[in-house]
């Protein structure tokens, strides 16, 4: 099998066959003359739904030859056997489809190429987030530029000669995005990677830097002609040092300062050493701070982000389980001053031997922020469970599939405080899904610690991981409203052999719309003391509410398939009545709409929802509202008729008093 996308690469070699470079047309950053675009036959693939270029879509000719299109949607085809014909070209890309022909069932065009001529072809997305660019490696506008077109950003073939990069970190410092990789490809030889953490700046959109929705032009720290060892250790010994839970914080002194966690790797995957780092703004470089031992109980990962709770002000950690420490620099790098999320007794953590929970008199375990202790993360929990020490239904975290129910196995991901959407919003990984590690997947929580628990999945691949994905709030937009994030797109532990020519191991941006009405999950309805009604979703309680429990879940926006849940106050009596119906104005003094539900006739979700029911008093005719299994105090009737259809909540865990009040960052 040819690929094309490879051999297109050589500028040189067009210049041969074709006896000169284009004048004016795009150069790379070394300066490198590229072909005349007359030559090319350009195809562009765009999303039908919003009509803009689709990176990463397969073209293949029924000869086996293979073309990616790049970040706009490109592709610059020269075949010289080919060329004024007709040719048959298939379609694909993760998370798109094309209509499939009629005679070979294959979503393919029969395409008359010829040079100087253009064609332009659409795909349905599928996917509920859509594929803006790739942001790292060669060749991001690779066929725009042998095309001759312009790009939105400043080096589209090659910058500061890396070719692959993995696993974003970023925050914001001194007004700039700091940007911060793990290993990084090489042009000149595998081992000439570098793997002591890559660096690169970038201006916020604000202060000039591009719109998120064209790109981003990145700023390498250079050395030589390639990229800057940004951890100060020694070099050698097969050592990798990787940086993570990158933040700004201020010291004591009030100057702002960089300052990470950094682990020693030795092959294959072993962490060998662990310590904390702080930038050092004259040499550029990031300069051990102190050392942890490796096997501490205190080991804080994931993207930090900033919280109030009911505590004060702090730095939140998460990596499927949660840490928090106050916002300076001193207690960033101390992990005496951390708190982990846990229901462990205090000094301890998993033992296969024997249960150490923390349980009250009742049994219920004991939830609290604790020194010195291991956090609960998913594995844990799961191990816990296994042991028998722990039930399914005490679970504080873990994800299942708001239509299936299916767990959904947690593989990392970032939480950030949504304005628009008055909830904490987290993007995550999935391992092993309908691929190995590249399913991404959209959940909303009332307080950072949750509750988590029905997710919504917005991209696929195929066959390929698309991993450590991150989300970017600084790049948000609409209070909010459209949010982008990115992962790393490769072929680790994904089963495919074949690695897409110049996208593999690099970062690939994404937005979501949360606009779009399918983006409409589940969230909890709380049954409310002290509010004038008693069955709200988080953004409808005030701070008088007390005496909180999760009753079922729902939307609390309308949605595919969903309809409005009135609630009101009844004039006479002042009992609180649920009706699909909206109420007359004769009949009520208030009503609100209450959340949205599924019909009761719905036939779909069944694996995740339940009916609810009304139960009437026949003597004081006060209501209640009970889902299927649950039964109200002696004397109540149920209805003939379900209300609606709701979403099931089989865990215990409420994260109300961990959190305090729950509308605010």
């Amino acid at each position: 099998m040819i690929d094309k996308t490879t051999l297109l690469g050589s500028g040189f070699m067009m210049c041969l066959m074709f006896g000169g470079f284009a004048n004016g047309a795009p150069k790379d950053a070394e300066n490198i003359p590229l072909p005349e675009p007359k030559i090319y036959f350009k195809i562009q693939v765009v999303d039908e739904e919003t009509g803009r270029g689709i990176p990463l879509v397969k073209l293949t000719t029924q000869d086996g030859v293979i073309y990616y299109t790049d970040s706009a949607g490109n592709v610059a085809f020269f075949e010289p056997a080919l060329m004024n014909r007709e040719v048959y070209i298939i379609f694909e890309s993760h998370g798109y489809e094309m209509e499939k022909d009629g005679f070979m069932k294959q979503p393919a065009k029969i395409v008359k190429v010829v040079p100087g001529g253009s064609a332009q072809f659409k795909m349905k997305r599928n996917n509920l987030a859509q594929r803006l660019y790739r942001i790292t490696g060669s060749g991001i506008y690779h066929d725009s530029a042998l095309l001759g077109e312009k790009v939105p950003i400043e080096h589209p073939l090659m910058n500061a000669g890396v070719l692959g990069q993995d696993t974003t970190q970023v925050t914001i410092y001194k007004d700039k995005i700091f940007w911060i990789w793990g290993d990084t490809g090489h042009t000149r030889h595998p081992l000439s990677m570098n793997a002591h953490s890559t660096g690169a700046t970038s201006e916020l959109p604000s202060k000039g830097g591009l719109d998120p929705e064209i790109g981003v032009n990145l700023h390498y720290f250079p050395e030589g002609d390639f990229v800057k060892k940004m951890v100060d250790q020694p070099v050698g010994g097969g050592n990798l040092y990787w940086i993570g839970c990158l933040i700004a914080v201020k010291d004591g002194k009030g100057d702002e300062r960089l300052v990470a966690h950094c682990s020693r790797i030795q092959a294959p995957m072993e962490r060998v050493g662990r310590f904390t780092v702080a930038f050092n703004d004259a040499r550029e470089v990031f300069e051990k701070v102190r050392d942890y031992p490796k096997d501490e109980i205190t080991d804080p990962h994931g993207h930090p982000f900033p919280v109030k709770d009911k505590d004060g002000e702090y730095l939140y950690f998460f990596g499927g389980g949660s840490h928090r420490v106050k916002p300076s620099f001193e207690s960033v790098i101390d992990h005496s001053r951390y708190d982990a999320f846990t229901c462990f007794k205090e000094g301890s953590g998993f033992d296969e031997t024997k249960d150490q929970l923390d349980r009250a008199a009742d049994g219920s375990l004991r939830f609290a922020w604790r020194k010195n202790t291991s956090i609960i993360d998913p594995k844990t929990m799961d191990k816990l469970i296994q042991k028998g020490f722990m039930k399914p239904e005490e679970k504080w975290f873990g994800h299942v599939d708001m239509e299936t129910g299916k767990d959904i196995g947690y593989h990392g991901g970032t939480i950030y405080w949504n304005e628009y959407r008055k909830r904490w919003v987290m993007i995550f990984n999935e391992i092993f899904g309908t691929s190995t590690l590249g399913e991404i997947w959209y959940a909303e929580g009332d307080t950072p610690l949750g509750p988590w628990y029905y997710a919504k999945k917005i991209v696929t691949h195929d066959k390929y991981s698309f991993y450590n994905v991150i989300q970017h709030p600084h790049f948000a937009k609409e209070d909010g409203r459209i949010i982008f994030f990115e992962g790393t797109y490769t072929t680790f532990v994904s089963g495919t052999e074949i690695k897409t020519p110049r996208y593999d191991y690099n970062q690939i941006m994404y937005k979501l719309d949360l606009g779009d009405e399918r983006c409409a999950v589940p969230v909890p309805v709380y049954r409310v003391k002290g509010e004038a009604f008693e069955y709200l979703t988080a953004e409808k309680i005030s701070e008088r509410g007390t005496g909180e429990e999760i009753v079922f879940w729902c939307s609390d926006r309308p949605g595919k398939n969903l309809i409005p849940i009135y609630e009101y106050k009844n004039a006479g009596d002042g009992f609180t009545i649920l009706t699909s119906e909206k109420p007359e104005h004769s009949k009520k003094d208030v009503y609100i709409t209450g959340f949205y539900a599924l019909a009761p006739e719905f036939e779909q979700m069944k694996e995740t929802t339940i009916p609810l029911w009304e139960w009437i008093h026949p003597e004081t005719k006060k209501r209640v509202y009970k889902v299927e299994g649950e039964m109200p105090e002696n004397g109540y009737v149920k209805n003939e008729k379900p209300l609606c259809r709701v979403w099931k909540y089989p865990r215990k865990f409420n994260p109300w008093k961990y959190y305090g009040y729950r509308r605010g960052r």
